[in-house]
Formats: structure tokens, sequence, C-alpha cells
């Protein structure tokens, strides 16, 4: 077979009085332009199908179904979450309206690397220290590659530490929970995990339903807590963390049924 040089400044010939000459539209060929051509398509413009397959759509619609695509929402890998021997470990929700990416339990504090790993595979961003670790924890955690809260509930539970500055850290927690990708705990993972949760049930509004608590007898103190932190909310507060009129209108008698 005869193969001709190709110069970048002029545009080959393939004529040739040789009847061996390079079959540019063979089977192989096309099959390869095809390839290539599927693949350009793909990089330059991501599920490329759905306009052939739905011409009807609008622009915004066909944005929407692509956004949902390309950012399909994920969920913390429960069996993974398993395989971790850690105690009083739980999915903080109860129902399946409320996106299962928050887990509780005890504190990671001493938890070998391996452990740390496990929680990165299982979708874990973000650590959330309800206890008083101090810096070394913070440090251990950013090390890992997590991000890093505390929200220590003593405080929050202390009638004399600084209203204003209550409600501050309380607006922060509730943000912090909407991101979701979680981990949050205790020294056990039990009573101030469960005022955290408590916090979070009152203030959330992507709490559709109160997620679970299993010791409601040690935290009978919260409500009034958060009646407290209320009346220092500003306007500018509730619209932070996506509050709504009809929201506001049932929190004192969210409060009264916990």
């Amino acid at each position: 077979m005869k193969i001709q040089p190709v110069s970048l400044y002029k545009i080959p010939s393939f004529k040739s009085n040789d009847d061996n000459i390079i079959a540019y539209d063979d089977e192989i060929s096309q099959e390869r332009r095809k390839f290539i051509r599927e693949i350009h398509e793909y990089e330059t413009m991501p599920y490329y199908s759905i306009y052939e397959n739905e011409p009807r759509l609008d622009e915004y619609e066909m944005q929407k179904l692509l956004n949902f695509f390309v950012n399909k929402p994920k969920k913390i890998d429960g069996d993974v979450m398993s395989e971790l021997n850690i105690s009083n470990l739980h999915n903080i929700s109860r129902s399946l309206r409320y996106t299962p990416n928050i887990y509780r339990g005890a504190t990671l504090y001493d938890a070998p690397d391996w452990v740390l790993e496990k929680l990165k595979d299982a979708g874990i961003k973000t650590i959330i220290n309800l206890g008083d670790y101090g810096e070394s924890y913070e440090e251990k955690m950013k090390r890992a590659g997590f991000e890093y809260f505390d929200f220590d509930i003593r405080r929050m539970r202390n009638r004399l530490f600084n209203p204003k500055e209550k409600k501050d850290k309380l607006i922060e927690f509730i943000k912090t929970m909407q991101k979701e990708y979680i981990y949050m705990g205790c020294e056990c993972g039990t009573y101030k995990t469960d005022a955290a949760v408590k916090f979070n049930n009152l203030f959330n509004p992507k709490v559709k339903i109160a997620c679970k608590i299993y010791s409601p007898e040690m935290i009978s103190d919260i409500p009034d807590i958060a009646e407290d932190i209320y009346q220092n909310m500003t306007p500018e507060d509730k619209e932070s963390i996506g509050w709504t009129p009809e929201f506001e209108e049932n929190f004192r008698d969210k409060i009264s049924q916990m």
C-alpha cells in the first residue's frame, strides 16, 4: 500500500496512477470517524441526544432537564456507613421525605484514619462537633479533608451565655445542616446529639417531618432556649435560612408539641 507524505501547508492530493491507494472510506475508517464525532458532540454538549429526542421542549425546560441529569441528587452510602463501628450511629431521618444525608453518632476524636477514609467514601463532607474537643479535633478533621463546624451544645444550653451569640451560632448551624452530607456527634452520640437534632427540627424549614430523638426527657429545656433565641432573630436571620410566613406562623406550635 502506497502512503503519500502530507504537508501542513498544502492540501494533499491522493490522485495516483497506482491502483494500490489508501482507502479512506473503508468500514474501519467510517467507524473511527463516527467514534470521534460522538466524543466531540458529548464533550461540547453533554446529553446531546435529549435535544434530538425532545425537540418540542423549549429552552427553559430543556435547561432544567439537563441540570437534573448533570446535578443528579446524591445520597450518603448507607452500606458504607454500616461498616463503621461507631457508637449510636444513626441516620437522623425517619422519613424518605427528608433526604437521608445527615448521620449522627459518637465523636470521631479518636477515630483511626481508615474510619475517616470510609466516611469520605460514603459521601460525608462536613463534621459537626457538638462537644468540647478544642482545636486539635478541628485540625484532625481538616487534615482528613472534611469541612468542620463547632456547635457547642453546652454553651447553647447555658442561660448565662450571650443570647445574641447563641442566635448567631444557631443560624450558622442551620445553614450548615441545610448543606447536608454531614456527620455530627458528641461524646457518645446521645444527649448532646439529641439536642442538636431538636434545634434542627425546630428551626430548619427543610425538615418536613421531625427527625427522631432518642431521649427527649434529657433535653426538655430546649423549647425554652429556642423561645429565647427566637426573640433575638431578625427578619434577615429568618430569610437567610429560608423561613416563610407560614413556617413562622407555626413555629410556636412546633415548640409546644415537642
